[in-house]
Order: structure tokens, then C-alpha cells, then sequence
């Protein structure tokens, strides 16, 4: 059949937006009807889902015992400690109810979400060593609020990262050691304040490097050594320069910090970041074919709108925002992966297939509207079925579902906007939000005391007293702390003590991103028509591949 492109407006937002007619034939393939919400809007409707950033203590309900959980106490859904939920000690089957034709069937739904628990926090939990406090998780040793994270050490306040040694402050990164306040590193070791930065060592408020070492302040160096805001230097003539700086001060910090930012903005930036690509539109998307409009992409192939797969390898997918790692026939879903095949509206699931609407299923296939189901098969809200009967009662739902084809609504969301990964990317008002549909979580006023101390100008000053302060982000006002570990790294590369909330620093980090946005504009230097996502009002300089490939290499 051949299709035309279709205008359409969207249901939540109310602006225009096109659907192509190549996503017709994905939509026949997956059996769903074209989305009624535009592209942005299902995203932070999937990025609402994904709650696992603020924790709290709570009690689980089957031992009564005191655990860290991204649910709240005065929540209304129940947890179940991790060893508990994972065991055999209790069956989700047993919550298991009939579909009531009479109700919407997203409603049911939602009845049975509040009843079945929840594990109190999503990691591999026996391959947790001393990391207590960390989330989206597994092999982890000593770390300490670590989101997104795996197969790292003795590691604080990173986000979306894997095997990382003795680093802090870090986001989007992977393979990395002794590493502080960057973005998007890749096997480095020692770099600070800096981000896209590859096989780089020694790296200081730098941008776009690849095999460089003893850099300060440069941007675009592919393969050079001791150079400061791209100039060479000598070794001792290098080295002689570095000393007059003390970043052992937030003030002497920031100085370089705007030298640096102001240096690069006299520098060209590629329109994307990525390699080794084919035909894809977005930004950092590497190693992939066929990626449309998506964002942080590796090894994948014929995927549209998705974004935050850095794990990878997912194929034939749209509309899917993290986790991948052998991911195909992904359809409106986030936070799936690992061995997923065939999945459409589903949060938190993996190593499972042909599922829908459910939340918390691993292992499984063949499942509709199901919570917390562990190798099962052949259910509809936790209730068993034969296949034949299954097959027959998922086709009835579907056609007496008004909405059947979109999302799980956020109204059913456990978590508020700003418990959310959506926050971080979409960082919307209370107001904002909540006419958006979305619940809010206000201020525990335990949580903005005043601070004990006035802390010290130079990171020299600070002694272990700082370990029974409370300190107040300068920023939100809320309380965070200094653990030994972070003042041992930041006394070994005297750095300060920082000034603001692990949160904020994290969106900092975000917004120093390339955004998710796609822009039209011209090359600033053959001025051929780009797309990126910086704006044309930006004040970014920004070229074509061809012409960024002549200028760094």
C-alpha cells in the first residue's frame, strides 16, 4: 500500500505535527493505530514513567522492615524489600482479576497497580556491594547515589554511565576513571570539567577531544599534547601556566570556567555529535543506520524518536526512550530492553516479549496489562489464561479500548513530574506541570534547613568536620553533604568544595548537552542547509561534517 504523509494535531498540546508515510508501515507491523500525540509530548509523557531518581525511606509491606525506595511513605502504591519481591515468597498471580467490560479497561489497570507491590528500588540487587543509595542499577561497589549505573567503583553522584572508576559528578559516560564534573566521556581518565571527550587523559574545561593528553581549555584536538586553548606549548612551559591558576576556589574556578566557555564559543562545532553513521538526523548517534530524529543512539538500526539508548543494539523501534541492549519491535515504551522483543506501552520490562501495558515484567511473553509478573505467560491483569482464551480476550479489550494505541496515562504514574527523569529534560513549573496533567511533589521543609556552617574558600581549609555539616545548595536551597570519599578525590586534585546540590549539578551537566531539539540552518562556513540542534539564533559557530572534518583533522 502506498501512503501519504498525514497532518495531524495533537490530542495533549494542540499543535500541528506530520506523520510520514514510512511510519505507516512500522504501525502496520506492530499492529497499532497512528499516535494521536505529537513527538515531544509522548516523550515526556514515557520520561514521566521513568521514576527512579528521588528516594525516600519507606517500610515494605511484607516485613515491615525500613527501606530506600523511589516510593514515598504517603504514597498509595506498596513496596516489597528487593530480596522479597525477587523471591518466591509471594505471587503476583494472586492479584489476578477478571476484565470488567462495563469499565475502561486503563482504569482496571490502574486499580491493580496500587494493589500488587513494587520492588522498593529497580536494581540487580545481589550484585549491589555498599551502594545502598543507588538506582537503575547493578554491579555496583561503593558507590553512592549512582543512577542509571553499572559495572562501576567508588563512584558519587553519576548518572547513565558504565565501568567507572573513582569518579564523581559524571554523566552520559562510560569506561572511565578519576573523572569529575563531565559529560559524555568515553575510556578517560583524569578529566575535569569537560565533555565529549575520547580516549583522553589529563583533560582540563575541554570540548570534543579524541587521544589527547595534558590539555587545558581547548576544544577539537584530535591526538596532541599539552596545549592550552588549542595553543602548543612545551611540557614545562605547559605545566609553568597551569600554576597560576588555583581552582582550589569556586571563585578561581569559575574564572577559567568563563575563559573556556568563551574560547569555544569562538571555535566551530560539527552540527551533530557521532561517527561512523548512516543516514541519521538527531545527536550523539553513533555506529548506527536508519536513526531519525533520535538522540544518544549507538549500534542501532530503523529507529524513530527514541532516545537515551546509549546501551545500544535495538532495531526496528519507535517512539522508545532507554535502557536497549538487544531491543527490537519496540513500540511507546520506556525504560525496556535487554532481550525485549515486541513490547508496545511498557515501562520498567525486559528479557520479555510480545507484552503490553505492563510494568515490573521480566522473563515473560504474551502478557496484557500485567504488574510484577515474573516468567509468566498467557496473562491479562495478572490473571491466568490458555492461550486460546488469552488470544481471544486481548482482541476483545483492544476493540473496546477507546485509547487503545497510546501510552499509559501519567495520571496513573506512581511518581510526580518531579520525581521524574522528565524533569531533567523538560524542567517544566509546578504550574507548568500540573496543567500539563501531571502530579507534583512539594518541598519537605526537612529537607531547606539552614546551613551549620559557612564553608571554607579553599578546598585546603576544609577538615572532617564538614562530614556533620549540613550545607544548602545555593541554587534550590535544598540540603546535601560531603561524604569522605568526594572530599579525599577533591583534596587529591584540590579542587572545591561544590556549592550546589548533586540534582542541580546533574541538570547543569544536562543542559551543557547538545539539546533535543532539530533545527534547520546553514553551514557557517560553505553555508549548505544543515539540520542540528543548535538553534540559528544561537551563538554557536556550526558546521557541516565535511567542512568540521577539514578544520580538526
Amino acid at each position: 500500500m502506498e501512503y501519504k504523509p498525514e497532518n495531524k494535531n495533537c490530542l495533549n498540546c494542540k499543535k500541528d505535527f506530520v506523520i510520514e508515510p514510512e511510519d505507516f508501515g512500522f504501525y502496520e507491523q506492530m499492529k497499532v493505530p497512528p499516535p494521536l500525540w505529537c513527538p515531544e509530548c509522548r516523550f515526556i509523557r514515557r520520561l514521566a514513567w521513568q521514576g527512579y531518581r528521588s528516594l525516600y525511606k519507606n517500610k515494605c509491606a511484607f516485613s515491615g522492615d525500613t527501606v530506600i525506595s523511589t516510593i514515598p511513605p504517603d504514597s498509595e502504591h506498596k513496596i516489597y524489600r528487593q530480596d522479597i519481591w525477587w523471591s518466591d515468597k509471594w505471587d503476583p498471580k494472586s492479584y489476578g482479576r477478571d476484565y470488567d467490560p462495563s469499565r475502561p479497561f486503563i482504569e482496571q489497570w490502574g486499580e491493580l497497580l496500587k494493589e500488587v507491590p513494587l520492588p522498593a528500588l529497580m536494581t540487580e540487587y545481589s550484585s549491589m556491594v555498599g551502594s545502598d543509595y543507588c538506582n537503575a542499577a547493578s554491579t555496583l561497589k561503593n558507590c553512592y547515589l549512582c543512577f542509571k549505573f553499572d559495572e562501576s567503583e567508588e563512584c558519587g553522584y553519576c548518572n547513565t554511565g558504565t565501568g567507572l572508576k573513582n569518579s564523581f559528578d559524571v554523566s552520559f559516560s562510560n569506561y572511565n576513571e578519576l573523572c569529575y564534573e563531565s559529560t559524555n566521556l568515553n575510556k578517560c581518565n583524569q578529566v575535569f570539567f569537560s565533555q565529549d571527550c575520547e580516549e583522553s587523559y589529563n583533560i582540563w574545561f575541554s570540548r570534543d577531544l579524541v587521544g589527547c593528553n595534558d590539555c587545558f581549555g581547548c576544544v577539537n584536538l584530535r591526538s596532541k599534547s599539552y596545549h592550552i586553548f588549542n595553543k602548543a606549548y612545551s611540557k614545562e612551559d605547559y605545566h609553568a601556566f597551569i600554576k597560576k591558576y588555583d581552582l582550589g576556589t569556586s571563585k578561581g574556578l569559575n574564572i577559567f570556567k568563563k575563559e573556556a566557555y568563551e574560547f569555544m564559543l569562538t571555535q566551530p562545532r560539527r552540527q551533530f555529535q557521532g561517527y561512523q553513521n548512516q543516514n541519521v538526523s538527531g545527536d550523539y548517534i553513533y555506529k548506527s543506520r536508519n536513526v531519525i530524529d533520535s538522540y544518544m543512539i549507538r549500534n542501532s538500526e530503523n529507529i524513530k524518536h527514541c532516545q537515551l539508548l546509549k546501551a545500544g543494539d535495538v532495531h526496528n523501534a519507535m517512539d522508545y526512550s532507554m535502557f536497549g541492549m538487544k531491543a527490537e519491535w519496540i513500540y511507546e515504551c520506556a525504560w525496556v530492553g535487554l532481550n525485549a522483543h515486541n513490547n508496545k506501552f511498557n515501562v520498567w520490562c525486559y528479557k520479555s516479549h510480545d507484552i503490553e501495558y505492563c510494568l515490573g515484567c521480566m522473563g515473560s511473553g504474551n502478557l496484557f496489562g500485567c504488574v510484577g509478573i515474573r516468567t509468566g505467560e498467557y496473562c491479562i491483569l495478572n490473571k491466568q489464561y490458555s492461550k486460546a482464551d488469552y488470544t481471544k480476550l486481548v482482541n476483545k479489550i483492544k476493540a473496546e479500548m477507546k485509547d487503545y494505541g497510546e501510552m499509559l496515562p501519567v495520571s496513573l504514574c506512581p511518581w510526580a513530574y518531579n520525581e521524574t527523569n522528565a524533569i531533567e529534560w523538560f524542567p517544566f513549573s509546578k504550574e507548568e506541570a500540573t496543567a500539563r496533567g501531571f502530579a507534583w511533589r512539594d518541598k519537605d521543609a526537612r529537607e531547606y534547613l539552614d546551613a551549620t556552617i559557612e564553608l571554607p574558600d579553599h578546598i585546603n581549609d576544609v577538615s572532617e568536620e564538614i562530614f556533620k555539616a549540613i550545607l544548602k545548595c545555593e541554587d534550590c536551597g535544598k540540603n546535601y553533604q560531603i561524604i569522605p570519599k568526594e572530599l579525599q578525590f577533591l583534596k587529591r586534585f584540590t579542587l572545591p568544595i561544590p556549592r550546589h546540590c548533586p540534582l542541580c549539578r546533574e541538570r547543569a551537566r544536562v543542559k551543557q548537552l547538545n539539546p533535543m531539539e532539530n533545527h534547520t540552518r546553514l553551514c557557517d562556513k560553505c553555508k549548505i542547509e544543515i539540520r542540528t540542534s543548535y538553534s540559528p539564533d544561537g551563538p554557536e559557530i556550526v558546521y557541516c561534517e565535511k567542512c568540521y572534518q577539514q578544520e580538526v583533522y
